[in-house]
């Protein structure tokens, strides 16, 4: 009699066990840089996720949308070559972009614009910062990028989603989908469209004069994408195998000004031409309960045409003067077989090759460019000791037709081989740390060894005497977590060092030494290396949940980047996040807030002896929605406001010739945003 008191407090122990294990199975599974899928909790590298629900919360269209406010990442704009991405303080060439793990071919300038990334049919986003050079060879250093398109859930009928995106700044985005189950086979079809009107910042049309005060320019290019994709595949017993098409075609206006030259009579019109397509054949899943099978192949197709045309804007009749297009094409054979030994140690291993084939040609293309092939063999190797350290180790040998890898020179003897090691000490169910390096090793794109760009405007040519970029990175972490079914505190404090020798960047041509017709010309570039480069940060973020009710986010984050062409001057960088989610039970509603303070960042460089830099200025971004479900969540519907600070163009100050957007000249502004814009986007799925 005395213990039936305790049955109560028993039976609720029990409750609460329970449904903290069912939380820990509802743990998101990642697959970007692991050997087989793991729990997020479980990778040795740190990761950010973001799933399906935060793109919808967000009104994501793009992944330049997505990322804007996340630590660590910059993004920077230009009219003509879109928005690149920098992480780690390092520019968006050495950062990967992957497609259900397929590597994308890079846009114009060498890198990715990342308004041409859709997630109309992306379920999840995950984010490894820092190289992965082992997994994934070349370019992989600053950080790695995986978008993962959406599968069909079990079940015969149809299913499948639409959805429509307004924006108040003139941008409209549409996408569907529709699947089914056949005999064992799921197949999938979707495509959507985003139109884009453009906008003219106040700043920029200050710029402008002429006669009638009218401006025909634009800091953001009118545009309209489409999209689509199909997919066939099937599950044999635990593994999934199948194939899949990706289409992406975007049609660019850059509309000029009128020309003082010609009484503003005319204006010089710039069209661009984009047209993207993947296809891929792939295999994963278990071959048992230790081992695991993941194999993809893939062709990979780009090309981009520049048309110029002179308008009458009497008329409005229009002449072509130049045509211009370049192509660019990769296959990509991969395959890695995965094993875990249930012991003890638990025992891991991973053996995987990775061959990058990749060949271009075009008018802007030299014409000895050719094919660069990019073969990695690789392999690591992984165990628990003391029940409480993980560690990984892991090589690769590469092979560059164009390079010679053993530049690498491993431990001192000359081999070509990429190495890595990651460590996590388990301290107790609380704390634990992380601690990594890694050797980085990136040959030179064909753009930047056989491009030949010449306009009005521009003059910028490859470098076939270029050396590959070789890099180390260091980083380190300690993390906290702690919580109930209620309370969950996270605080994550992380740093990281890369050191490049032979970076690769655009330099200021000596213009004497051009033809005449190009010594006056606006752009005048060539790509040379930089013998060292590094960049250091360290960061602190803190999250605090209250069950499903609420929660906070905030973050601090400090970037110093310096090298050869800085004289060794560290340039420093702050940024700050603040991330906020309520619940509000009642009515139903998610309200999310998304606010990141970017600090003053430099380009730096060495003109006629001198130390020189222009930095882009400080500003801030704050988003807000509001989400809401409706017909037991098939429907779910969004209204938000982007940009509640109402950024546009921001100033860049000092005497530097260049400034973030090394391909487009001095520019005395950047466009960051289109001011402050309201949005809408429903979304139904069946």
């Amino acid at each position: 009699m005395k213990k039936i008191w305790m049955l109560p407090l028993l039976a609720a122990y029990g409750t609460l066990h329970a449904q903290q294990n069912a939380v820990k199975d509802l743990e998101p599974v990642v697959v970007t840089g692991q050997g087989q899928p793991v729990k997020i909790s479980q990778s040795l590298f740190p990761i950010t996720l973001i799933d399906a629900r935060r793109i919808q919360e967000k009104g994501a269209v793009n992944l330049m949308d997505l990322l804007t406010t996340e630590m660590n990442v910059r993004i920077i704009s230009d009219n003509i070559l879109g928005s690149n991405i920098i992480m780690q303080g390092i520019t968006g060439q050495n950062v990967k972009i992957l497609v259900d793990g397929v590597p994308m071919i890079s846009g114009e300038g060498n890198e990715f614009d990342l308004q041409q990334l859709h997630l109309n049919q992306v379920e999840r986003v995950e984010i490894i910062q820092g190289p992965l050079s082992v997994e994934y060879g070349t370019n992989a250093l600053a950080g790695t990028i995986n978008l993962i398109t959406r599968k069909m859930k079990p079940g015969e009928g149809w299913q499948g989603g639409l959805a429509q995106y307004l924006e108040s700044v003139g941008q409209y985005n549409g996408s569907g989908w529709l699947g089914k189950n056949i005999k064992g086979w799921n197949l999938m079809a979707g495509g959507g469209y985003t139109w884009f009107g453009g906008f003219s910042s106040d700043s920029y049309k200050s710029t402008v004069s002429t006669p009638d005060g009218s401006v025909r320019g634009k800091n953001w290019n009118p545009k309209t994408q489409a999209t689509g994709n199909l997919k066939l595949y099937r599950k044999w017993g635990n593994l999934h195998a199948g194939l899949s098409l990706q289409y992406f075609n975007e049609l660019a206006d850059a509309p000029g000004n009128a020309d003082p030259g010609t009484a503003y009579l005319t204006a010089t019109d710039n069209r661009f031409v984009t047209n993207r397509a993947t296809a891929l054949a792939f295999i994963n899943g278990k071959l048992n309960d230790n081992s695991y099978l993941d194999v993809v192949n893939s062709y990979s197709y780009y090309d981009r045409t520049s048309e110029q045309y002179l308008v009458n804007l009497q008329n409005k009749s229009e002449k072509q003067m130049s045509n211009a297009g370049n192509i660019f094409s990769n296959w990509t054979f991969r395959a890695a077989y995965s094993h875990q030994q249930p012991d003890r140690y638990h025992l891991n291993y991973q053996l995987g090759y990775d061959v990058n084939l990749s060949n271009s040609e075009g008018d802007r293309v030299s014409a000895a460019a050719g094919m660069i092939n990019d073969i990695g063999v690789f392999t690591r190797l992984g165990a628990t000791f003391f029940g409480k350290l993980e560690a990984q180790g892991g090589l690769r040998y590469t092979y560059n037709n164009r390079y010679n890898a053993r530049e690498i020179n491993f431990l001192g003897a000359g081999l070509p081989l990429i190495s890595s090691l990651q460590l996590r000490w388990n301290i107790n169910e609380h704390w634990y740390m992380r601690a990594g390096y890694a050797r980085g090793f990136r040959a030179p794109s064909q753009r930047e060894l056989f491009q030949d760009f010449r306009n009005a405007n521009h003059y910028i040519i490859g470098n076939p005497d270029l050396n590959p970029e070789l890099a180390h990175n260091y980083s380190a972490g300690i993390h906290y977590k702690s919580g109930d079914i209620r309370h969950n505190w996270k605080i994550n404090l992380t740093a990281f060092l890369n050191h490049i020798r032979d970076k690769i960047e655009l330099v200021e041509l000596d213009r004497a030494t051009l033809p005449p017709a190009y010594q006056t010309i606006n752009v005048a570039r060539t790509y040379q290396n930089i013998p060292e480069f590094s960049t250091r940060g360290i960061n602190l973020d803190m999250a605090y949940s209250y069950g499903d009710r609420w929660q906070l986010k905030p973050s601090l984050g400090y970037l110093s980047r310096s090298g050869s062409n800085s004289m060794q001057q560290q340039f420093g960088s702050w940024e700050a996040g603040l991330q906020g989610m309520y619940n509000w039970k009642l009515p139903a509603v998610r309200f999310i807030s998304a606010w990141k303070y970017n600090g003053p960042l430099a380009q730096f460089g060495i003109n006629d002896g001198k130390l020189t830099d222009r930095t882009l200025g400080a500003y801030s971004l704050w988003d807000l929605s509001a989400t809401r479900s409706f017909l037991a969540n098939q429907l779910m519907l969004t209204i938000g406001i982007k940009n509640l600070l109402n950024v546009t163009d921001v100033v860049q100050t000092g005497d530097g010739k260049d400034g973030l957007m090394l391909r487009s000249g001095f520019k005395p502004a950047l466009p960051v945003a289109w001011g402050r814009t309201a949005f809408i986007r429903a979304a139904y799925t069946f």
